[in-house]
């Protein structure tokens, strides 16, 4: 019995609460919103212990209440504390609040633990791959059940605790189980391996249940085999060089799934092979074009092929080689046009070819050598037509002294054509003529002074012959009181007598 002094405490007496979860187990699954898991854990836990409290008062305490003690100053001051000399236990209140307040924390890991292993049942599959952890940890909370029952709150709290952070461990277990598929998986996926790809993304859905990403990733592995076929296709036609197929097989595998991995870089590839293909089909035609003489054609194949890649060696190379040997064409086509036109004898034009060679290269020795001998033969084709318009020069000793040199060097120059050597015969036969004397017969009147210049004076006579070289004379008579006369004659061998005499008065 109690005394009036002995302060009364009520403490409701509560099923375990662990088992409440085993009840929640019994009935029928109800797939529930993750977020008002919590909300319909604390609303069974707080109307079970309303129940209880009720229960209490209305039948087990009123047979333990007595009339009312008036307080004592004492009580008033300490109404919770132990009083000397009394018998039973009284809890202290700061002992009874940490005790209330640890009931009340256990409560709360206890809704965490109902939240993680509804996670674990409901999202997680964890009977698949957890069933042993969960059941281990299942029991540790209903260990915690009965401390909590035997009103033990602190270590029930300590032990709920330490089952919730393994429910926690569990789910990220399960977490990381399911991640490291579906990792798995997109992984075999990028290397086209079907049957590991089937595997992975099957691990996943034991782990999650009709996961969408998951099925995903399984409705692309099997369509794997059928996208390697067409790959397959694709680098056989690379290697035919029928870039066009391999192209139209990497759009089936973009129809089946555009995600496949490396079509992007397999297109790129496909583009570089026809690249490749079109630089060497080029070059093939320019180097062809340049064996043929084309060499236009191999510049422009060449020039194609710098086009698409200005530092291509390949195209440097072919083009200098076509351009070289267009301009040695060139060169060989004036040399022979400047030879032809030599011997045809048309000096001018082809003075004008040498030119034209060497404003392409002047270091070009025959079109130096051409030029200068063109220069020279024009020089004497012009001095020996001036000796052959105007032989009567000859009879000048200078002017014979250089017809002579004019046709010595005209006669060395044996590559003149026809006309020139034609020059040289007629000047030949004109110096060979000048060459020996003929009979200058002058008749005068014995009173006229004669002079012949170039020749010297005469003096007066009625008749005098004077052996002179074929050419031009000019005869001056003279007399005191009467007009000079001058007469110019041209020499030949056989020239009429000369009459010359002053017969004008002054």
């Amino acid at each position: 019995m109690t005394t009036p002094d002995e302060p009364i405490h009520i403490q409701p007496a509560e099923a375990p609460l662990s088992d409440r979860g085993t009840r929640r187990r019994r009935q029928p699954k109800l797939r529930t919103r993750r977020s008002t898991a919590p909300r319909v854990i604390g609303f069974s836990v707080t109307m079970l212990l309303l129940g209880g409290l009720a229960a209490y008062v209305f039948l087990y305490l009123p047979q333990r209440l007595e009339a009312p003690t008036p307080p004592t100053r004492n009580d008033v001051e300490a109404p919770d504390a132990r009083k000397p000399g009394t018998t039973g236990d009284v809890i202290a209140p700061f002992e009874a609040a940490d005790s209330a307040h640890a009931r009340k924390e256990a409560q709360a890991k206890l809704a965490q633990f109902f939240e993680l292993k509804t996670q674990l049942e409901e999202q997680l599959n964890v009977s698949a791959w957890g069933a042993e952890d969960l059941e281990r940890i299942t029991a540790r909370a209903k260990a915690a059940d009965q401390m909590f029952v035997e009103e033990r709150y602190q270590e029930s709290l300590d032990e709920y605790a330490a089952a919730v952070a393994d429910l926690a461990d569990l789910v990220g277990k399960g977490e990381a189980l399911y991640d490291a598929a579906i990792e798995d998986g997109e992984s075999a996926l990028a290397k086209l391996d079907h049957a590991a790809a089937v595997g992975a993304f099957g691990r996943g859905l034991t782990v999650r249940p009709n996961d969408p990403t998951a099925e995903r990733g399984l409705e692309r592995a099997a369509i794997v085999p059928e996208i390697v076929e067409l790959l397959r296709q694709s680098d056989r036609a690379v290697l035919r060089g029928e870039f066009v197929a391999a192209d139209d097989y990497l759009d089936q595998v973009r129809a089946l799934d555009p995600t496949t991995p490396g079509l992007d870089q397999r297109a790129s590839e496909i583009a570089g092979a026809k690249s490749v293909e079109r630089r060497r089909a080029i070059l093939s035609d320019g180097f062809s074009a340049l064996e043929r003489g084309d060499h236009d054609g191999a510049i422009a194949a060449f020039k194609r092929v710098l086009n698409d890649n200005p530092n291509d060696p390949d195209g440097h190379a072919g083009l200098q080689q076509a351009e070289q040997a267009r301009l040695l064409a060139e060169i060989d086509r004036l040399r022979e046009q400047a030879e032809s036109q030599e011997s045809e004898d048309r000096w001018t034009d082809a003075l004008a070819t040498y030119d034209a060679v060497l404003a392409i290269d002047r270091s070009l020795r025959f079109a130096r050598d051409g030029k200068a001998r063109i220069a020279k033969r024009v020089t004497l084709i012009e001095s020996m037509q001036e000796f052959i318009n105007d032989p009567g020069v000859l009879s000048d000793d200078h002017e014979f002294s250089r017809a002579k040199r004019v046709l010595a060097d005209a006669g060395a120059d044996v590559g003149a054509g026809p006309r020139f050597r034609g020059q040289v015969h007629e000047l030949r036969a004109i110096v060979e003529r000048s060459s020996v004397p003929v009979p200058l017969v002058i008749d005068s009147d014995n009173e006229t002074e004669i002079m012949i210049q170039k020749v010297g004076p005469v003096g007066t006579f009625l008749r005098n012959e004077l052996m002179l070289r074929p050419g031009r004379y000019v005869i001056v008579g003279s007399r005191d009181g009467y007009r000079d006369v001058r007469d110019e004659i041209i020499l030949e061998p056989d020239s009429e007598p000369v009459d010359v005499r002053c017969t004008e008065p002054i």
